[in-house]
């Protein structure tokens, strides 16, 4: 027998579930290719080094201990310390991606924020015997194995509950370590509006040349890798913590985190794992074939000049001049 018509509202529901499949599909469409092409970019040779915050949600929570376990993986090839040992940056040229990782200190809110708003991934550690504030497992390495997958689930749930967003990783061993960064490689970014607004970026190694008539006053000379929008010479930038700054010029040193690095004949680099200290490198890779981008112009740089400065004058009324009372006098 054949079925019935459709009613109105049958009808009306189906073109809805079209429509919005159509909508869906394009909107996806138009969306994939750009989030591929970022997700590519982010950590390559040709984009910035994935900037990974590790936060310690305990003062007893040793970050280096994390960062040994991660030297461990067998696709971190070279690691390199950062100036002033506040983290240290991780090379993989199996995996074809370099990350960045910076230590924010335990306890500091306003570091930990500031982090936060430049960085791409978060990595928030948590102590094993400490937790975050109260929370510990005493004993936790004497429970038989059969009973310790059972104890990492009720773990598992206990701190889903205050980060229900988040992911969770043991680090105990070389194999974990490795899912660790190919989650991080892998993973999708979230857009940030106020951060794709303007040019940023998180200082690698720092060095002011103070003028010879002052040593308060001078060249701030930075180097790190600029995210987000395109950096204009002309426009101003804001240090955290002391203000607003006119730019004299840009430049473009030579990558201190290049997956291939250039090597000099005769000179092979060694295969081996080995962790750099860059600290006295830092600056003086900074000098060496440095090639000017752009200079600032005086004519088209912001001005320092954030409030408008009041005329005691403005408003009031002058007194006429001779000939504006003549011209009165001759039109009466």
């Amino acid at each position: 027998p054949a079925a019935p018509a459709p009613g109105p509202a049958l009808l009306r529901a189906a073109w809805r579930r079209e429509g919005a499949g159509c909508a869906g599909a394009g909107g996806d469409a138009v969306a994939a290719p750009q989030v591929l092409a970022e997700k590519r970019n982010l950590g390559s040779k040709d984009g910035p080094p994935h900037l990974v915050a590790v936060v310690p949600l305990h003062g007893a929570a040793a970050p280096c201990d994390a960062a040994l376990r991660l030297l461990q993986s067998q696709d971190a090839a070279t690691v390199r310390g950062e100036p002033g040992g506040t983290g240290f940056a991780l090379l993989c040229p199996r995996l074809k991606q370099r990350w960045r990782f910076v230590v924010a200190q335990a306890g500091d809110l306003h570091a930990v924020l500031d982090l936060a708003k430049v960085a791409d991934s978060l990595l928030f550690l948590l102590d094993p015997a400490e937790g975050w504030d109260t929370l510990a497992v005493p004993g936790g390495t004497d429970l038989p194995p059969k009973k310790r997958i059972d104890a990492k689930k009720r773990l598992a749930k206990a701190i889903e509950k205050r980060f229900p967003e988040a992911k969770l990783f043991p680090l105990n061993t070389a194999q974990e370590a490795s899912l660790l960064l190919r989650q991080l490689g892998a993973q999708r970014q979230r857009p940030l509006a106020f951060r794709a607004r303007r040019a940023h970026l998180l200082a690698y190694a720092a060095h002011f040349e103070p003028s010879p008539e002052s040593h308060l006053v001078g060249t701030l000379k930075v180097s790190g890798f600029v995210r987000g929008q395109t950096l204009s010479v002309n426009s101003l930038v804001h240090i955290v913590g002391h203000g607003d700054f006119q730019m004299s010029q840009v430049e473009a040193p030579p990558d201190p985190l290049a997956l291939n690095p250039r090597v000099d004949k005769g000179h092979k680099r060694s295969q081996d794992m080995d962790v750099q200290d860059d600290a006295q490198n830092g600056a003086d890779e900074m000098e060496e074939d440095v090639k000017v981008l752009m200079k600032a112009d005086a004519s088209k740089q912001e001005s320092l000049q954030s409030e408008v400065i009041p005329d005691p004058m403005e408003g009031e009324q002058t007194w006429p001049t001779d000939e504006e009372l003549q011209e009165a006098e001759g039109e009466r």
